[in-house]
């Protein structure tokens, strides 16, 4: 039995592996960039200015009737004793394919997004449909 020799050379400086060395690594950093830490409900005050993703059932949801409409979806407990609130402003309702104060309540979704605290409340305001994953 012939056996072919057979060379394998690795070239750190070759064009293919410069390529897939910066590739690998923008891989990484994307991921780490964009994996978001998944906190409970109730301990969302805590990640004041921290963007976060929190999953729960919508218990009630509000638009607002003046001239600028605003959507409020409440969480934990229904308005005016919500434990959360996300709130989506008339100019951002453009990028939803649904009306969000319809099509969400009572539904279990996932929220990403910064946390802010507004009258000692948390909320997250969503800028776009991505930010909402209904489960």
């Amino acid at each position: 039995m012939v056996v072919p020799n057979i060379s394998i050379t690795f070239d750190p400086q070759s064009k293919n592996m410069k390529k897939l060395t910066i590739l690998a690594f923008m891989a990484l950093l994307t991921t780490f960039t964009f994996a978001q830490k998944t906190v409970p409900l109730d301990s969302i005050a805590k990640y004041d200015g921290k963007t976060v993703t929190v999953c729960a059932k919508v218990l009630g949801t509000h638009l607002t009737t003046g001239d600028k409409k605003t959507t409020y979806l409440n969480f934990g407990q229904p308005f005016p004793n919500s434990t959360f609130t996300v709130v989506i402003f008339e100019s951002d309702l453009a990028n939803f394919k649904y009306a969000p104060s319809e099509f969400l309540k009572d539904k279990n979704v996932c929220i990403t997004g910064k946390v802010e605290m507004f009258k000692g409340k948390p909320e997250i305001i969503v800028k776009k449909e991505d930010q909402i994953k209904v489960q």
